[in-house]
C-alpha cells in the first residue's frame, strides 16, 4: 500500500484570470482600480493541485478569457477533480475543453434582470448551456444566481429555466460582498429576514421539487458561524499572481493593499491577507503565521474566541 505523508485538503480556488467581458453592477470590478491579467501557464503548472481533492479555476474574473484555460483544465484533471464558474458567453467557443470538467457553474443574474444587472442577453447563455447539456458525457451543470432585492422575485422562474436548459442544479447565492455604498440595502439577508423573501425561496423550492431539479438557496438570516462555508481550515485561494490567501474575500486584484467593503451599512477597509507563494505551498501552509490564523478559527469549535480580525466584517462569517 502506498504511503501518503499527508491527507488531501478539500478545495483550492485558482484565480486564472482577472479579465472580464462584462461589467456587472454588483461586481467590485465596477468600482475599483482593477488589475486585469491572466495567470501564467508555467506558474499554473507549479501549483499544488495534487494536494487537494478539488480545484475550482475561477476567482475575481472570467476564467475562459485565459488563452491557456484548455491546457490548464487538462493539467488539473490529472491531479484532482476540476470545475470552474463562467458568465457563459464563451461556452460555445470552448465547448470541447469544458466537457472535460467535473463541474461547470454558469453565473446569471436572472431572466429579465440579466439585461439590467449583467448587461448581457440570457438567450445566448441559455443556448450555450444547452450545447453542453445535450451531450451524453458532460460535467455537472450548475446555474448560479445572486439573490438581491431587484432579482429575488425571478427565482421560481429561474428554476423553470434551469430545467428547460437541462441544468442539474440551481444555486441561489447572496450578495455577500458589498463593494459600494450604492449597493447597500440591495441584499436580502438580515437578522430578521423579510417574510416575502422567505416565501419566494419556499416557492422556488416547491417548484424545483415538482420539476425534479436540485435547488439550493443560501440562508438569509444573519447568524455568526463557528466556521464559514469558505472553510480556510481545509481550503485556500491562489491569486492570479500566485499568492496564497485563505479565501477570495480576503483578496481583490486591485492596486490598493486593502479591501473596501460595506458591512451593516458602514464602510470598512481590511488589509489584504496573503501568506506566501503557492509554488512553495508546504512551507507556507505550515508557516507560523498561516498556522496561527487557522488555529484561531479551529479554537472556535471549543471556546467562544472571537473571529479573526479580517473576518469580523465579512458576511460569509455570518452564515449567508
Amino acid at each position: 500500500m502506498p504511503f501518503f505523508p499527508f491527507f488531501k485538503l478539500n478545495f483550492i480556488q485558482v484565480e486564472v484570470s482577472t479579465f472580464c467581458g462584462v461589467k456587472c453592477e454588483m461586481c467590485p470590478r465596477s468600482y475599483f482600480e482593477w488589475k486585469s491579467e491572466n495567470m501564467d501557464l508555467e506558474l499554473f503548472k507549479r501549483l499544488p493541485l495534487g494536494r487537494f481533492k478539488y480545484a475550482h479555476l475561477q476567482g475575481w474574473g472570467e476564467p475562459l478569457l485565459n488563452p491557456d484555460i484548455g491546457e490548464m483544465i487538462e493539467i488539473a484533471k490529472k491531479k484532482c477533480r476540476v470545475g470552474l464558474t463562467t458568465n457563459g458567453l464563451l461556452i460555445d467557443e470552448l465547448k470541447e475543453e469544458l466537457l472535460k470538467l467535473d463541474l461547470l457553474a454558469v453565473s446569471i443574474a436572472g431572466i429579465d434582470a440579466q439585461r439590467n444587472v449583467r448587461k448581457s442577453e440570457l438567450f445566448q447563455i441559455a443556448e450555450n448551456i444547452e450545447l453542453l447539456t445535450s451531450e451524453k458525457k458532460r460535467p455537472k451543470i450548475v446555474i448560479a444566481t445572486l439573490m438581491m432585492k431587484n432579482t429575488i422575485h425571478e427565482l421560481p422562474k429561474l428554476v423553470e429555466l434551469a430545467k428547460k436548459v437541462g441544468a442539474d442544479q440551481l444555486i441561489a447565492n447572496n450578495l455577500d460582498y458589498i463593494p459600494s455604498r450604492d449597493l447597500v440595502g440591495m441584499e436580502i439577508f438580515s437578522e430578521n429576514p423579510d417574510e416575502r423573501f422567505l416565501q419566494i425561496i419556499a416557492e422556488a423550492e416547491k417548484r424545483a421539487k415538482e420539476l425534479g431539479i436540485e435547488f439550493t438557496a443560501k440562508p438569509i438570516k444573519l447568524e455568526e458561524a463557528i466556521l464559514c462555508t469558505e472553510n480556510p481550515l481545509r481550503n485556500c485561494l491562489v491569486t492570479v499572481d500566485g499568492l496564497i490567501s485563505p479565501c477570495a474575500y480576503l483578496h481583490l486584484p486591485t492596486k490598493d493593499d486593502f479591501i473596501v467593503r460595506f458591512f451593516k451599512g458602514e464602510e470598512v477597509k481590511v488589509k489584504k491577507l496573503y501568506f506566501g507563494k503557492a509554488d512553495d505551498f508546504e512551507r507556507v501552509w505550515k508557516s507560523k503565521d498561516y498556522s496561527g490564523f487557522r488555529k484561531m478559527i479551529e479554537m472556535r469549535f471549543y471556546s467562544s474566541i472571537a473571529l479573526p480580525e479580517p473576518c469580523r466584517t465579512c458576511y460569509k462569517a455570518y452564515s449567508v
